[in-house]
């Protein structure tokens, strides 16, 4: 059975990385961008006390959320343990996919070569997360690593934008994981939270314009 994470990155094709400086703005800000239509909430472990955020969000509404920047195996227990749905990692490392892929979530390691990438989807990673793609190859890179790599589901990550999202589906990505150009954590210590909305907002919209005028792959 697919993890509930997949099947929604699968249908929407936008994940949300909050990194904001204290526990109050990641809340906000995670609420902002479901408010905004995106359901998948990625909580770093940059934020602080990021278990507690994952407890406070997991299970409400709309919203399907996990943990990111996870480096070792506490940091995955605890997010488990605090009900994350899926599991993000700059790197990828065995231990952490064996606790992930044990629990049932999805697990989406950052490789960035065809060797890691290859190795991380043989060790049972749901999606590779190609980071940072956004600011180093952009969608040719995809389309050229898509090439050996056919059956290997990709999200773009690091230096994603509203301009380069569809470009990046488009190449072959099935997703696309959204940071400061979604939840800006300036803007998310500061309070402007409806800004994060109407910026998630323009993200989904982006998507449905694609959708209804066939630019995006078939199925899509």
């Amino acid at each position: 059975m697919e993890a509930v994470a997949l099947t929604r990155l699968r249908e929407q094709h936008l994940l949300a990385v909050i990194r904001t400086p204290s526990t109050a703005s990641a809340l906000g800000a995670a609420e902002a961008v479901v408010h905004g239509g995106i359901s998948l909430v990625e909580i770093t472990f940059s934020v602080p006390a990021a278990p507690s955020v994952i407890a406070e969000l997991s299970g409400r509404e709309g919203m399907i959320v996990g943990a990111g920047t996870v480096l070792t195996q506490d940091q995955a227990r605890d997010a488990l343990s605090a009900g994350a749905k899926f599991i993000v990692a700059p790197n990828f490392a065995p231990q952490i996919a064996e606790i992930a892929l044990r629990a049932g979530v999805m697990y989406v390691p950052g490789a960035y070569t065809t060797t890691e990438i290859a190795a991380a989807h043989a060790a049972g990673a749901h999606v590779i997360k190609v980071y940072p793609v956004g600011i180093a190859g952009g969608p040719p890179y995809i389309q050229t690593i898509r090439e050996p790599l056919r059956d290997v589901p990709m999200l773009a990550a690091g230096g994603t934008t509203l301009e380069n999202m569809i470009a990046f589906l488009r190449a072959g990505c099935i997703g696309v994981g959204l940071g400061a150009a979604l939840a800006d954590p300036k803007l998310a210590e500061a309070g402007r939270f409806d800004e994060i909305t109407k910026r998630a907002r323009a993200f989904t919209h982006r998507i449905t314009e694609a959708r209804a005028a066939g630019t995006l792959p078939k199925g899509a």
